[in-house]
Protein backbone atom coordinates (compact mmCIF):
# COMPACT_ATOMS: atom_id res chain seq x y z
CA UNK A 1 0.00 0.00 0.00
CA UNK A 2 2.97 2.20 0.62
CA UNK A 3 3.98 1.60 -2.93
CA UNK A 4 0.63 3.09 -4.14
CA UNK A 5 0.77 6.34 -2.13
CA UNK A 6 4.08 7.07 -3.52
CA UNK A 7 2.87 6.88 -7.10
CA UNK A 8 -0.39 8.61 -6.10
CA UNK A 9 1.65 11.23 -4.28
CA UNK A 10 3.97 11.41 -7.92
CA UNK A 11 1.23 11.77 -9.86
CA UNK A 12 -0.31 14.67 -8.03
CA UNK A 13 2.84 17.04 -7.50
CA UNK A 14 3.56 16.81 -11.22
CA UNK A 15 2.84 19.86 -12.21
CA UNK A 16 0.43 19.50 -15.34
CA UNK A 17 -0.63 22.74 -16.37
CA UNK A 18 -2.02 21.44 -19.35
CA UNK A 19 0.58 19.31 -20.57
CA UNK A 20 -1.05 16.34 -20.55
CA UNK A 21 -0.89 13.39 -22.98
CA UNK A 22 -4.32 10.97 -24.05
CA UNK A 23 -3.33 7.92 -25.44
CA UNK A 24 -5.40 5.00 -27.11
CA UNK A 25 -3.42 1.27 -27.25
CA UNK A 26 -6.43 -0.46 -29.23
CA UNK A 27 -5.21 -3.64 -29.22
CA UNK A 28 -4.96 -4.12 -25.97
CA UNK A 29 -7.94 -1.69 -25.41
CA UNK A 30 -6.31 0.29 -22.62
CA UNK A 31 -6.54 4.23 -22.45
CA UNK A 32 -3.59 6.15 -21.18
CA UNK A 33 -3.30 9.87 -19.82
CA UNK A 34 0.03 10.78 -18.93
CA UNK A 35 1.73 13.98 -17.83
CA UNK A 36 4.01 15.94 -20.17
CA UNK A 37 5.76 13.49 -22.16
CA UNK A 38 8.77 15.83 -23.44
CA UNK A 39 9.63 16.17 -19.52
CA UNK A 40 12.73 14.01 -18.41
CA UNK A 41 10.62 12.07 -16.32
CA UNK A 42 6.65 11.71 -16.29
CA UNK A 43 4.14 9.56 -15.00
CA UNK A 44 1.49 7.56 -17.10
CA UNK A 45 -1.75 6.10 -15.86
CA UNK A 46 -3.87 3.02 -18.04
CA UNK A 47 -6.97 2.09 -17.67
CA UNK A 48 -8.53 -1.12 -19.14
CA UNK A 49 -11.75 -0.32 -21.25
CA UNK A 50 -12.74 -3.27 -22.75
CA UNK A 51 -13.36 -5.65 -19.57
CA UNK A 52 -16.05 -7.01 -16.99
CA UNK A 53 -16.64 -4.23 -13.68
CA UNK A 54 -14.21 -7.14 -11.28
CA UNK A 55 -11.85 -7.25 -14.07
CA UNK A 56 -10.84 -3.33 -14.55
CA UNK A 57 -7.34 -2.92 -14.14
CA UNK A 58 -4.79 -0.06 -13.69
CA UNK A 59 -1.78 0.64 -14.07
CA UNK A 60 0.56 3.34 -12.64
CA UNK A 61 3.91 3.94 -14.41
CA UNK A 62 6.88 5.76 -13.58
CA UNK A 63 8.79 6.63 -16.80
CA UNK A 64 12.49 8.35 -17.84
CA UNK A 65 13.35 9.59 -21.53
CA UNK A 66 16.35 7.77 -22.39
CA UNK A 67 16.98 9.64 -25.46
CA UNK A 68 14.48 12.71 -26.61
CA UNK A 69 14.89 14.28 -30.66
CA UNK A 70 12.61 15.85 -32.81
CA UNK A 71 11.01 13.01 -34.02
CA UNK A 72 11.31 10.62 -31.06
CA UNK A 73 11.58 10.13 -27.81
CA UNK A 74 13.11 6.69 -26.52
CA UNK A 75 11.84 5.94 -22.65
CA UNK A 76 11.33 3.31 -20.27
CA UNK A 77 10.59 2.68 -16.47
CA UNK A 78 8.48 0.66 -13.79
CA UNK A 79 4.77 0.37 -12.97
CA UNK A 80 2.47 -1.76 -11.35
CA UNK A 81 -0.76 -3.16 -12.55
CA UNK A 82 -3.35 -3.12 -9.82
CA UNK A 83 -7.34 -3.96 -9.63
CA UNK A 84 -8.90 -2.30 -6.76
CA UNK A 85 -12.13 -4.92 -7.19
CA UNK A 86 -9.79 -7.40 -6.00
CA UNK A 87 -10.32 -5.85 -2.46
CA UNK A 88 -13.83 -7.09 -2.08
CA UNK A 89 -12.89 -10.65 -2.06
CA UNK A 90 -9.87 -10.59 0.54
CA UNK A 91 -7.52 -10.16 -2.81
CA UNK A 92 -4.49 -8.19 -2.65
CA UNK A 93 -4.99 -5.21 -5.35
CA UNK A 94 -1.61 -5.20 -6.55
CA UNK A 95 -1.63 -7.60 -9.96
CA UNK A 96 2.03 -7.38 -11.25
CA UNK A 97 4.45 -5.42 -11.83
CA UNK A 98 5.43 -4.32 -15.53
CA UNK A 99 8.85 -2.74 -17.08
CA UNK A 100 8.60 -0.49 -20.06
CA UNK A 101 10.79 -0.09 -22.68
CA UNK A 102 9.44 1.83 -25.79
CA UNK A 103 9.70 5.47 -28.02
CA UNK A 104 7.31 7.94 -28.78
CA UNK A 105 7.43 8.75 -32.57
CA UNK A 106 6.32 12.08 -33.87
CA UNK A 107 5.77 10.95 -37.55
CA UNK A 108 4.27 14.79 -39.06
CA UNK A 109 6.84 17.29 -37.89
CA UNK A 110 4.18 20.29 -38.43
CA UNK A 111 1.70 18.25 -36.13
CA UNK A 112 4.50 16.74 -33.27
CA UNK A 113 1.61 16.89 -30.83
CA UNK A 114 0.70 13.72 -32.81
CA UNK A 115 2.59 10.72 -31.37
CA UNK A 116 2.34 6.55 -32.43
CA UNK A 117 3.47 4.60 -29.58
CA UNK A 118 5.40 1.24 -29.96
CA UNK A 119 6.57 -0.41 -26.51
CA UNK A 120 7.60 -3.50 -25.31
CA UNK A 121 6.74 -4.30 -21.60
CA UNK A 122 7.50 -7.59 -19.70
CA UNK A 123 4.45 -8.01 -16.74
CA UNK A 124 5.64 -10.40 -13.89
CA UNK A 125 3.37 -11.48 -11.54
CA UNK A 126 3.64 -10.71 -7.32
CA UNK A 127 5.30 -14.44 -6.91
CA UNK A 128 7.65 -13.72 -9.39
CA UNK A 129 6.91 -17.15 -11.04
CA UNK A 130 4.97 -16.07 -13.90
CA UNK A 131 4.47 -13.11 -16.78
CA UNK A 132 3.88 -12.33 -20.17
CA UNK A 133 6.10 -10.05 -22.64
CA UNK A 134 3.58 -7.57 -23.58
CA UNK A 135 3.92 -5.72 -26.86
CA UNK A 136 1.84 -2.14 -27.53
CA UNK A 137 0.90 -0.23 -30.37
CA UNK A 138 -0.83 2.84 -30.13
CA UNK A 139 -1.29 6.47 -30.61
CA UNK A 140 -1.04 9.69 -28.80
CA UNK A 141 -1.76 13.30 -28.88
CA UNK A 142 0.42 15.55 -26.00
CA UNK A 143 -1.69 18.74 -25.23
CA UNK A 144 0.65 21.71 -24.67
CA UNK A 145 0.35 24.92 -22.78
CA UNK A 146 -0.25 27.71 -25.57
CA UNK A 147 2.75 30.44 -25.78
CA UNK A 148 1.48 33.69 -25.17
CA UNK A 149 2.35 36.80 -27.57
Amino acid sequence: MNRLFILLLFFLSTPIAAQISVGYYPIQSELSFSTNSERLFWGDLRLATNTFFGNITTEPILLVNIRRDEMVNYYGGLGMNFNFFNAASDISIVNAYSFHFGSRIKPIKKINNLQLIFEISPYVNTEFDGGLLRTRLGVAYQFKKKKRP
